[in-house]
């Protein structure tokens, strides 16, 4: 039993002996009788026990027979008292609970800084082992991520010293979704060496949607990314309505008149160019879909990449609250019994593969026809090759992990399992 309770429980026990002294000292004060501490304290202990016999004090003070007679509005009396002590029970017992937790915090508080140099050494531990096991693997993937920023920014500076617009709305775009897709890259890394595969495959899981989008992007015309653009109006009008329905009511102050009205503004002048159907969560791309209401689905098979689709649907369990994620995890390496609340030294191999995959294709789809350049023809090829790396050192990891963890589980050579 926690300490809290042994005290909330012990002011009840002393309850009955509080209200039954209360009752004495009445009765004795209307027979103008005066009794010592002790001797009242003694009646009380032989009430209490349910001693038969009349009580007999033995101390110095001596005491002539004095006879109490309960009645019933004695009774009555009791049970008054018992009546107005019931609504003050919740009361004390919240004054002991907020007593407790402030000692309890601060006890906790004074010994964090031991604990957290405790956890960070530990942490400090599990990473240099993840490294020693994974490292060849992320650093495959750390040079490539290196190479693709490189490679984008140069692509960039090309691009601002073009004065072609032609393509200028389809370039403003695909720079800002590159840029996006090395910082989610980054995450995933990140993520990685930390020991967080499942939130690593979630985060590629955003990245795999910023691909499907860019691929329709590139291959599209300056119309769809400006629709893309403009359907900003779109998502902005969204969330002002979900705020000023959800959020003023809880006591949040309201957007800003003419915050407000900018914002109908330019959700009124989208709508009244494109149509309704832009008002849609996709509606940027219906009309080049030929579609009403198109939905990821749709964008990912116009952007050929279904092939990627089972992956994305094993990203999402863990992003979304489904009985499915109570099953399935990558750091478990296949077991529903583990319960895994915080670091693992497994499943990096199905984040890390993705991730290259995905960020070179983002950023092949920002640098666009190399032609017949050799120097940017030897850039894309080597950073092919260094994709190809990633996937097969992060396997090679895991296989080795998976041989351990099996030699751990196998009782020691010339033994049998359940041989002491």
């Amino acid at each position: 039993m926690s300490q809290i309770m042994k005290t909330i429980l012990a002011g009840f026990d002393d309850l009955p002996r509080v209200l039954l002294r209360k009752l004495i000292l009445c009765k004795l004060a209307e027979g103008a009788v005066v009794m010592p501490d002790e001797a009242v304290e003694g009646l009380i202990d032989h009430i209490l026990s349910r001693a038969e016999g009349d009580f007999v004090w033995d101390g110095p003070d001596g005491l002539d027979d004095v006879s109490l007679t309960f009645t019933e509005e004695d009774e009555a009396e009791l049970e008054r008292m018992i009546g107005a002590i019931g609504p003050s029970v919740t009361s004390v017992v919240n004054e002991v609970i907020e007593g407790f937790s402030k000692d309890l915090f601060a006890d906790l508080w004074s010994k964090w800084p031991l604990e957290r140099a405790l956890q960070e050494a530990d942490v400090q531990g599990f990473q240099e082992r993840l490294e020693e096991r994974w490292g060849e693997g992320l650093d495959y993937l750390r040079m490539l991520l290196t190479c693709c920023r490189e490679v984008g920014g140069e692509t960039y500076k090309r691009h601002n010293r073009s004065k072609a617009k032609r393509f200028a709305y389809r370039r403003w775009v695909l720079v800002r979704l590159h840029s996006r897709a090395c910082q989610i890259a980054d995450e995933i890394i990140c993520l990685m060496e930390n020991g967080f595969a499942d939130g690593a495959l979630a985060r590629w899981r955003t990245l795999h949607e910023l691909s499907v989008v860019a691929a329709l992007i590139a291959d599209g015309d300056e119309d769809l990314a400006e629709r893309y653009i403009n359907h900003d109006a779109v998502e902005v009008k969204k969330q002002a309505d979900e705020y000023e329905a959800v959020q003023v009511p809880l006591g949040f102050g309201p957007l800003a008149r003419r915050s407000r009205r900018q914002i109908e503004k330019r959700y009124d002048a989208a709508i009244a160019r494109y149509g309704q159907t832009f008002s849609h969560p996709f509606g940027w791309a219906a009309h080049h879909l030929g579609m009403k209401k198109p939905t990821f689905k749709d964008l990912q098979e116009a952007a050929d990449r279904t092939e990627f689709s089972s992956f994305y649907k094993l990203a999402s369990f863990n992003v979304h609250a489904s009985a499915r994620s109570l099953f399935f995890n990558l750091a478990s390496m296949g077991s529903s019994d583990v319960l895994l609340a915080g670091r693992s030294n497994a499943g990096l191999a199905e984040p890390g593969e993705r991730t290259a995959h995905t960020l070179l294709y983002v950023t092949s789809l920002f640098v666009g026809n190399v032609g017949q350049n050799i120097e940017r023809l030897a850039e894309m090829k080597s950073l092919l090759i260094n994709r190809d790396k990633v996937g097969p050192a992060l396997a090679k990891a895991e296989r080795q992990l998976a041989k351990d963890e099996r030699a751990l589980a196998e009782p020691p050579s010339g033994k049998r399992a359940g041989n002491n």
